[in-house]
């Protein structure tokens, strides 16, 4: 009884919080759980041994990814009030959707990437090029591609 009062103060806190970020915080969820599974396919198929410390190490970048969400969805919170204290203001935050679009591109490639390892039949090689091409691009912070 008492667990299930401390999980819906703590699922009503990030409800509250996540509001307006509900779709990208799924997209985010979405993506890393497919990215999980993929990877323990591919290491199935590619006959990788399981291992517990690699699991750890993946198992902390997937919070951490959680975590730079969830700073970018506080930032969205926190810069609109700091600004009201010089009686500045901006049309609205974008951190946390940044943060969360970045988030599910990188994993989206990383899904693809597996996909491809386990069976290069699976998807077409175009969407792997795009994909990749995308990624540089946003990396690359102006647009534009180091390729030549």
């Amino acid at each position: 009884m008492r667990w299930k009062r401390v999980l819906s103060v703590i699922g009503g806190f990030f409800a509250a919080l996540a509001h307006q970020y509900a779709l990208i915080l799924s997209c985010v969820i979405v993506a890393i759980v497919f990215d999980v599974i993929t990877g323990l396919i591919k290491s199935k198929v590619k006959e990788k041994p399981w291992s517990s410390r690699r699991g750890v190490i993946g198992f902390w970048k997937k919070i951490a990814l959680l975590v730079a969400l969830f700073f970018g969805m506080f930032l969205d919170f926190f810069i609109p009030v700091a600004l009201t204290a010089v009686n500045a203001e901006l049309p609205f935050s974008p951190f946390g959707l940044i943060i969360g679009v970045y988030i599910t591109l990188n994993e989206s490639i990383s899904i693809c990437e597996n996909l491809y390892a386990i069976n290069p039949m699976t998807l077409p090689k175009w969407i792997m090029t795009l994909m990749r091409k995308t990624s540089e691009k946003i990396d690359d912070g102006d647009g534009k591609s180091d390729d030549k």
